[in-house]
């Protein structure tokens, strides 16, 4: 997945800062093999010839792009001229704009849909839109602006049934000006 965003940092001294900005995030999953029963075409159970449940194997694969708005609290340690290591954390918020569910193997569908079928993600009334969390970043800032980092997000709120958004990345990023 990925990530690309604009941020403006505002210093409130020399190690200090606070940065809100504006980010597009594609977050996701995976699901594999997950054991489903599979269904009759009036919506019952199937039984095979020994009274055995009949059982398929599905996976889904999940992806959901995000506006996101972080306001991140940046800590500098410089380590020498021009050169620091960055600790950011801070709240975010996120609002889901785009994505969708790949499904195999659904044994409950009719047809071809029992093989390959794609949903839109949002469009599921299981699964939650918003997303609010909190957001950590340690990077390194090298002398020509450029910063590589780990950064991860937290999600507080369900994204859907099962669980929250997390997710963990590498980051690179450029601060221009000073």
């Amino acid at each position: 997945a990925y990530k690309l965003g604009i941020g403006y940092e505002l210093e409130f001294d020399q190690r200090w800062t606070f940065t809100p900005s504006l980010t597009y995030i594609a977050k996701g999953a995976k699901l594999p093999d997950q054991e489903v029963p599979f269904y009759t075409p009036n919506g019952q159970l199937e039984y095979d010839d020994q009274g055995n449940l009949r059982t398929g194997i599905m996976s889904r694969q999940i992806s959901a792009n995000y506006l996101q708005l972080p306001l991140m609290f940046s800590y500098y340690l410089r380590t020498g001229e021009g050169q620091y290591v960055v600790f950011s954390a801070g709240p975010y918020v996120a609002c889901g704009v785009s994505g969708k569910i790949e499904t195999k193997g659904d044994t409950s569908r009719e047809g071809s849909e029992k093989l390959y079928y794609e949903t839109k993600t949002f469009d599921h009334s299981d699964i939650n839109r918003f997303d609010a969390g909190v957001q950590a970043l340690v990077g390194y800032q090298f002398p020509s602006s450029l910063t590589l980092g780990l950064e991860a997000d937290f999600g507080l709120t369900k994204f859907n049934t099962f669980g929250r958004n997390v997710s963990g990345m590498i980051s690179l990023s450029y601060r221009f000006g000073k």
